[in-house]
């Protein structure tokens, strides 16, 4: 009799064990299909089913926290992206990701303790830049004159930091598009002279040197077009 429990036993294992991996095989396929198709929110669901059924794979937490990192589900994301990062992952994208979704939050010093520990980690001056960009976007006008400054002090020294690319919006063709570095913070500068200062002409002396660094640089032509635009209004 217990011989004959131990032969049911284990026939119940056996198909548990079956139904298992058919369930983790289909959710694959469906996965592999979503990402064939771009279809994002079948992806979603094929990746949340894979979780469920192995909790421990990191490499399907990472791909659905960028999932919810682009749809702008800041809190989901961070969710599953502290997990991937606690377990040792040093993907520089993915702290990128967490520094972008932690400023998004509110969480700056979050955001700039990232973003700092990767310029730290590997001397890229993309980084140095984003820290600029935070102190923009805190309004700390005092360190954002101090950083930015700086930055366009190297770059015009430094011809390796002068041909770093950063990414930046393209209002006109939609987007975004790699700018130098130089041109980057000068626009930043440009922007914060006119919006936070009120200086007009420090902030249209700012964009068109901007613009003289890298002559498709759409932000800054963008700016200067609304500019006029309000200008020709008032008169």
């Amino acid at each position: 009799m217990k011989k004959l429990l131990l032969y049911v036993l284990a026939g119940f294992l056996w198909v548990g064990c079956s139904e298992d991996t058919k369930s983790t095989n289909t959710a694959e396929a469906l996965y592999e299909l979503a990402l064939e198709n771009k279809d994002v929110t079948t992806a979603k669901v094929a990746l949340s089913q894979l979780i469920l059924e192995d909790s421990t794979n990191m490499d399907y937490k990472d791909s659905l926290s960028r999932i919810y990192f682009n749809e702008g589900n800041f809190y989901a994301g961070l969710d599953y992206a502290e997990q991937v990062f606690a377990s040792g992952s040093n993907d520089k994208v993915l702290q990128e990701n967490m520094a972008i979704a932690y400023q998004q939050i509110g969480e700056t010093e979050m955001a700039e303790e990232i973003i700092s520990g990767l310029f730290t980690s590997t001397k890229d001056y993309k980084y140095f830049f984003q820290k600029v960009i935070i102190q923009y976007e805190n309004v700390n006008l005092p360190l954002f004159d101090s950083l930015s400054n700086q930055l366009l002090t190297l770059a015009q020294s430094d011809t390796l930091i002068a041909k770093t690319l950063v990414s930046m919006p393209s209002p006109i063709s939609g987007g975004t598009q790699l700018v130098p570095i130089k041109a980057a913070t000068l626009f930043l500068m440009g922007n914060n002279a006119l919006e936070r200062r009120q200086d007009i002409n420090s902030g249209v002396n700012y964009l068109r040197e901007s613009i003289e660094e890298y002559e498709k640089f759409e932000m800054p032509r963008y700016v200067l077009m609304e500019l006029e635009k309000m200008m020709a209004n008032q008169r």
